[in-house]
């Protein structure tokens, strides 16, 4: 008899199978999907349950595990401020800074009627500075920094234009995280505009590179594009009075310091000062360099390169 009870006691009347299922439906269509507290008014996306298993699942959730990069910036990057030869760039405060001064109690104003005429708000870029907006920065005491600085951001990144080349306005930029198309964005607004790109080039229409702001547009050659694993370096040859190889590096902070040459202390510590500071305010730190090569080094260095990229052995060991 128990053996009977125990075997029949999963069976249950098929009417009361379609009531529970009947009765899911109607929690999902009209409680969750009309539920005001899950609705998102800037994407005028309100909430949809695609399965009636859902709100057996509420209330359950006791830990949550994310990933702080992409859950607190809802993949939204900016490019807010910048720290060049030693110099920041940048008036803007960010949410953090605001509460840690309320927190002191310090009252830090921060209205948008005061920014100044050169201030640019838009997707990938939120920035404010008239040391260097508009071409300004080419009355900077260090405008070679600043050129080189816009033009690495401009060149090295694998972030494919979409648009009429003609009006950078109307250029999309479509990339594999948010973070190269901010630093486009943020070149682009500097004066380097990338608008086209090959398998072999880069083309920058390039503004304010003298003296009397005139325009030319420039093509690089991508020698050699490294995948990004914490460090990105394209290597690029620039069509400068005296043809050049160039190395352009992108990465974290401890991948690019250990791959600085000596001297230049001065620098270095502000520079990481900066980093810090950028970092305690709550933004996303990323280093620039370059380093001028010959075509000996260079030749010498992509035939390591080219045997390391057919190994079938510890190929990414051997790349780095």
């Amino acid at each position: 008899m128990f053996t009977l009870i125990t075997l029949y006691s999963t069976i249950i009347p098929i009417s009361l199978y379609v009531s529970i299922e009947m009765i899911k439906f109607i929690q999902c269509a009209q409680f969750i999907n009309n539920d005001l507290n899950m609705y998102h008014a800037e994407s005028n996306t309100p909430a949809l349950a695609r399965t009636s298993n859902l709100n057996e699942e509420l209330g359950q959730v006791e830990y949550i595990f994310s990933d702080k990069t992409g859950t607190l910036t809802r993949n939204l990057m900016e490019f807010f401020k910048c720290s060049i030869g030693g110099e920041i760039y940048g008036t803007g405060i960010t949410e953090i800074e605001k509460g840690g001064a309320e927190r002191a109690g310090v009252r830090i104003d921060d209205d948008e009627d005061k920014r100044s005429a050169t201030a640019v708000h838009e997707k990938g870029f939120n920035f404010d500075d008239t040391r260097i907006m508009r071409g300004a920065w080419r009355n900077e005491p260090n405008p070679e920094a600043c050129m080189e600085f816009f033009r690495c951001l401009a060149i090295c990144h694998t972030v494919l234009p979409e648009g009429e080349e003609e009006t950078p306005e109307k250029i999309t930029y479509q990339a594999a995280s948010p973070d190269e198309a901010a630093l486009v964005a943020a070149a682009k607004n500097f004066g380097f505009f990338f608008y086209r790109r090959t398998p072999t080039t880069v083309m920058v229409r390039e503004s304010h590179v003298d003296r009397m702001g005139s325009m030319q547009d420039v093509a690089y050659e991508i020698l050699n594009v490294l995948e990004f694993n914490n460090k990105e370096a394209p290597i690029c040859g620039l069509p400068l009075s005296k043809w050049k190889t160039c190395s352009l590096l992108q990465g974290a902070d401890n991948v690019i310091y250990e791959r600085l040459a000596d001297g230049n202390y001065d620098i270095k510590k502000t520079s990481r000062e900066h980093l810090e500071q950028f970092g305690s305010a709550g933004l996303r730190t990323l280093c620039l360099a370059y380093r001028d090569l010959s075509m000996d080094q260079y030749k010498s260095w992509n035939e390591k390169f080219v045997q390391a990229k057919s190994s079938l052995r510890d190929r990414d060991k051997k790349i780095d």
